[in-house]
């Protein structure tokens, strides 16, 4: 899965966005790109699709956005028990599972969650 904070509203809240995907390559980040507003700058890990496909715009390494990114995903962890490592509650098909962090985002973006 790929997720992205790519938006953020003119009062300066993040909107995110995120697609399922089956492989992580360049392909699949190309898909999602074209789904995603055009934005000025890219907060990522070190992957090399990442600089392939953005590179100037790529800001990779540590920082405060990285905080961000891995509260984000401590979130999904918790309030999605099929993202949860090693347990009996893994998805068991891939639409269960877009159904699931879909309404994890919506609720994210509605401000249900910190």
């Amino acid at each position: 899965m790929r997720v992205a904070m790519a938006y953020y509203t003119r009062t300066g809240k993040p909107f995110y966005f995120y697609r399922l995907c089956k492989y992580r390559n360049t392909d699949e980040l190309f898909e999602f790109e074209l789904d995603l507003p055009k934005v000025e700058k890219i907060y990522c890990d070190d992957a090399f699709s990442y600089d392939t496909m953005y590179a100037d715009k790529a800001i990779q390494g540590k920082g405060a956005m990285t905080n961000k990114i891995e509260n984000l995903n401590s979130q999904l962890r918790d309030k999605i028990s099929y993202l949860a490592r090693r347990s009996k509650a893994h998805a068991k098909s891939i639409e269960w599972l877009d159904y699931r962090v879909a309404i994890f985002f919506n609720a994210k973006n509605l401000g249900l969650y910190g």
